[in-house]
């Protein structure tokens, strides 16, 4: 055989060792990874051991630096009896403008407002007519962008669900979601974290259960009723926490002179809530202004009387007074 043929016959030898060997190599590999990763599944990541303290993510970092809703008031209990004043207005709509340009004329701060962040802009047509038998009666909520804008600037604001449905009616998952989304919006718009809420719709409107599932769930630890007392009391329970009486109460402005004249021997409470737009349904804007006016001119004259935020007053009670039963 000449040396040509042989130079071919080595080629040929050579390129066929090649392929056999390319052949079994994927053979290996494509059995192997059949074996290893079954198809739908994906292999597992390397385990990692991470020390509990080296554990910090970005949602508690942003948590812990949010203020909390009454915290920062510098009032504190020193053991002498006091005479506190708190307000509280609800769903967030536009006639509370008019009632804060008032209370800031005597400088009275005291008021938590209770807004629903669900219902941005919502206009509430029918309850000038149901109410009031008025059809021009205005019952609208300010939009994202007008509370952005800081009319609640220096006051207290606190939930009232997103979106004030009955929460007797609603699954636990879904009462949680009604307070958790309005805790979340009410923390991205003021940058403060609240920690109370008043009861959508009313007494009626909720039960026993709803407070465990908020309790359990939320961080709500207090909760506005509607049922008046008529007296000044402090709350048994902060789930429970009736008020004294309702502005629009006949009754309002002699309770308060009488709170302002009693003899203080022990912690006592004036609690007056409501709706701005009742002012408009009453006409009643002057009576506000005789009520606030009252308030300002009481405390300043008297240093038993402590005008309190619905968040500061829990702030100051809430090793005292029990969030529910035990």
């Amino acid at each position: 055989m000449n040396m040509k043929k042989l130079l071919l016959l080595g080629l040929s030898i050579l390129l066929l060792t090649a392929l056999i060997a390319c052949d079994t190599s994927k053979t290996t590999t494509d059995t192997a990874v059949q074996e290893s990763e079954p198809a739908g599944t994906t292999a597992p990541e390397e385990e990692t051991t991470v020390k509990p303290e080296e554990i910090t993510t970005e949602e508690e970092v942003t948590t812990a630096a949010i203020p909390i809703a009454g915290m920062d008031s510098g009032i504190v209990r020193d053991g002498t009896p006091r005479k506190y004043i708190t307000l509280s207005f609800d769903d967030g709509i536009t006639q509370d403008a008019r009632m804060i340009e008032i209370m800031k004329k005597y400088n009275v701060y005291c008021c938590t407002f209770n807004i629903n962040t669900g219902l941005f802009g919502a206009n509430w047509t029918w309850v000038g007519p149901a109410q009031f038998n008025n059809p021009n009666l205005s019952h609208l909520r300010f939009t994202r962008e007008q509370l952005e804008s800081g009319i609640y600037d220096g006051f207290d604001i606190a939930c009232h669900t997103a979106t004030h449905p009955s929460l007797k009616n609603l699954t636990e998952r879904n009462v949680a979601r009604e307070i958790t989304t309005d805790e979340k919006n009410i923390i991205d718009i003021f940058g403060v974290k609240p920690i109370g809420m008043a009861w959508p719709g009313g007494d009626t409107e909720f039960n026993d259960g709803n407070i465990v599932t908020i309790l359990g769930k939320t961080d709500i630890r207090y909760a506005r009723c509607t049922t008046p007392t008529y007296n000044f009391k402090l709350p048994e329970y902060f789930m429970r926490w009736y008020p004294t009486c309702s502005f629009s109460d006949g009754q309002c402005l002699s309770l308060t002179d009488r709170f302002i004249k009693a003899e203080c021997t022990e912690d006592m409470l004036l609690y007056i809530w409501g709706h701005s737009y009742e002012l408009d349904g009453y006409n009643s804007w002057v009576k506000f202004e005789t009520l606030i006016k009252t308030i300002s001119e009481a405390a300043a004259a008297d240093e038993q009387i402590v005008l309190v935020t619905n968040s500061e007053f829990y702030q100051l009670f809430k090793d005292e007074i029990p969030a529910w039963e035990e």
